[in-house]
């Protein structure tokens, strides 16, 4: 009875496994067949598998030409007819590409979204059905076409740039000279209206920056009604905030010399003019930077909108960037020409015989700012911005940055230069005939501004912008 008992059981355990692992064959068998089905087709987008969904992402005056193909290389049985099904195809440019004995098997499609149109954008199914001898497969995509916003989200940060770094400087250069103005009333409570007067000029550096970074936000739709803008675009925005934003920290040199004025006038009221004079040549610097971000609106065609963006490719934003950097950096030279005109409007109001010399002191910083200035239209003329098609290559683009970054940064000397220029100014009213001498010692740091003057000047000859 054991013996049975011990049989019957291993018998039981032995059907049980072979039971098991023929389940376990067959599913495996199903599940390979259902799989081949399914996988034996796929349709790739621009040479790729999607997987489910695919997003195309589109600016307005813009458009983007997709290809379309069917992977045929599972399938193993003669094909018949291989057919392409798109939703609301009549809104898109269709071109077949290639062509399999059964029929198409590459398309183009061409999405555009004209200006002020948004009945492209919206999600359309893409579906391909291959038939054979035996079966019929088929595989399907949704595409999400989508309005590119990432041109526009650039332009914000150029805005940021604009108005920040710029009122960075300004307040910066307006504590300054508030902190004389306080100083001078504590005394004099009757000088309270001309300190003021001075400790606002450092304020419109400020004033510049909000102006373009408004410009920014309407003309690329931030805050307009304008379709969204190309990341070529977007970067040129950035290049334009960067011109004005950086130029707009000469409000600290500013600031400077604005505190020197509110000083004098303090002790003599009929300074109030000269020294008006001497405290407003900082702010050329960032009227420069002002000057650069107009022209690159202009001839990018940002203040025009529409299709006068169409020929901005990234070179040519790449350009902004670099044209912006030349003035902006090369703007901070403000600051020498503050320190410098601080010493002049002070040294001024104890010998009226020096204003003139003072000012030749004063002016002299300002050289760095004229070089970027000059590197920036520069960049603009020569990488044909003001043409209609402009060509310029990724290479010359970069190429453009390193060519503001030259002059920009070099452009810094002027703040040495400002040091010197202060201290010969006070050098020459205790004994004239030292003038040229202080010349000589003042022009010693604008060399290293010429180098980069240099530099600059041979990467753009150097590397075909001059054609």
């Amino acid at each position: 009875m054991n013996m049975r008992s011990k049989f019957g059981k291993r018998l039981l355990i032995a059907l049980l496994a072979v039971g098991l692992v023929f389940s376990l064959g067959f599913t495996s068998a199903v599940e390979s067949v259902e799989g081949q089905n399914e996988n034996t087709v796929a349709i790739l987008v621009n040479g790729q598998d999607p997987g489910e969904e695919t997003t195309i992402s589109l600016t307005h005056g813009d458009s983007v030409r997709v290809v379309y193909s069917v992977d045929l290389s599972q399938v193993e049985d003669d094909i018949n007819e291989i057919n392409w099904t798109f939703e609301e195809e009549e809104k898109f440019t269709k071109n077949v590409l290639a062509y399999h004995d059964a029929g198409e098997y590459q398309i183009e499609i061409t999405y555009r979204a004209d200006e002020d149109d948004d009945d492209i954008f919206g999600e359309y199914e893409v579906e391909v059905e291959v038939v054979t001898e035996d079966d019929d497969f088929t595989d399907t995509v949704l595409v999400n076409v989508e309005e590119d916003q990432r041109g526009m989200f650039l332009a914000t940060i150029g805005a940021g740039l604009a108005v920040g770094i710029a009122g960075m400087g300004a307040g910066i250069g307006v504590g300054i000279a508030g902190a004389a103005g306080a100083g001078t009333i504590a005394e004099k409570p009757d000088k309270f209206g001309l300190s003021l007067v001075f400790q606002a000029l450092p304020q419109t550096q400020a004033i510049y920056g909000l102006l373009v970074a408004i410009l920014i936000l309407l003309f690329t739709g931030v805050i307009g009604t304008t379709g969204a803008i190309s990341i070529p675009v977007g970067i040129m925005a950035v290049g334009i905030g960067l011109a004005v934003g950086l130029a707009g920290l000469s409000a600290i040199g500013q600031g400077i010399s604005s505190a020197s004025g509110i000083a004098t006038v303090a002790e003599d009221s009929e300074m109030f003019g000269r020294g008006m004079v001497f405290s407003v040549l900082p702010e050329t610097q960032a009227i420069y930077g002002l000057l650069l971000s107009i022209l690159l609106m202009i001839f990018s065609g940002l203040l025009g909108g529409g299709d006068a963006m169409a020929g901005i490719d990234v070179p040519i934003g790449l350009v902004g960037i670099g044209a912006g950097l030349s003035v902006g950096i090369a703007g901070l030279s403000g600051i020498g020409q503050g320190i410098a005109s601080a010493s002049g409007v002070a040294t001024v109001a104890e010998d009226e015989s020096m204003f003139g010399r003072g000012m030749v002191f004063s002016v002299l910083p300002e050289t760095q700012a004229i070089y970027g200035l000059l590197i920036g239209i520069l960049l603009i003329v020569f990488s044909g911005m003001m043409e209609e098609e402009p060509t310029m290559t990724m290479g010359m683009g970069i190429a453009a940055v390193g060519a503001g970054l030259s002059i920009g940064i070099a452009g810094i000397s002027g703040i040495g230069q400002g040091i010197t220029s202060g201290s010969a100014i006070a050098a020459v009213a205790n004994r004239e005939e030292t003038f040229g001498k202080g010349m000589i010692f003042s022009v010693m740091s604008e060399t290293f501004a010429i180098f980069g003057l240099l530099v600059a000047i041979l990467i753009i000859v150097s590397l075909g912008f001059m054609g």
